[in-house]
């Protein structure tokens, strides 16, 4: 009887033993699951912060370099500059052809033999006792590479047909950027007179007053 009971007592007691030991796997395995749920969490956290971070890095290095392909502001506020000066030079091309003339550009370097006056360089900066002048009235001339220096009429441009052949009347245009304002210049003059005066006067040609107003900008 005593071993039947003793049986008895040991298969309670292991039964027992058996049940808290399931409650404790049971839930260490919750408490693992939890863990690697959240540590998977935190990893995709990180990993959506770091992909943020790259984008707004990606972003910002973006922005740097089109700052820094992106022309200055000076150059674009001139007045003149070679791009104006190129684009000038192919109008004119193509205007001398529309016109049935033929166009060649002058400056300081290279002037234009205006029976014995040398354009540009006679009539500006004082160069000579000769002077352009407006309705009988002489101007300060300058050469200008940008257009902007101060006082007087900025030159920036000569054109002349005068070498073309069997061309009858010369043409000698001098493109001038005054007060910020662009101007085309004109002189057929073939003479010279006692005040050495260069008289100039704007051009009537409107397609070509309004085509360096373009140019200018």
């Amino acid at each position: 009887m005593k071993k039947i009971y003793l049986v008895a007592i040991f298969l309670v007691t292991t039964l027992g033993m058996s049940a808290c030991s399931s409650k404790q796997n049971s839930q260490t395995t919750k408490e693992i699951s939890k863990s690697s749920q959240s540590s998977r969490s935190s990893s995709i956290s990180h990993s959506a912060s770091s992909t943020t971070q790259s984008s707004s890095i990606s972003k910002e290095s973006s922005s740097s370099i089109e700052k820094s392909i992106s022309p200055s502001t000076s150059t674009q506020i001139r007045k003149w500059n070679p791009e104006k000066n190129q684009r000038l030079a192919e109008f004119m091309s193509a205007w001398g052809i529309e016109m049935g003339q033929s166009y060649s550009q002058y400056d300081p370097n290279h002037n234009l033999n205006l029976y014995g006056l040398s354009i540009p360089w006679s009539v500006i900066d004082n160069n000579s006792t000769w002077k352009a002048a407006i309705n009988n009235q002489p101007i300060e001339l300058k050469w200008s590479e940008t257009g902007e220096d101060s006082g007087g009429y900025q030159l920036v441009d000569v054109y002349s047909d005068m070498n073309e052949k069997n061309s009858g009347v010369n043409h000698v245009y001098l493109f001038v950027i005054k007060s910020g304002n662009p101007m085309v210049l004109y002189t057929a003059q073939n003479q010279g007179n006692t005040n050495n005066y260069l008289y100039l006067k704007e051009t009537e040609n409107n397609e070509l007053k309004n085509a360096f107003a373009r140019i200018v900008g």
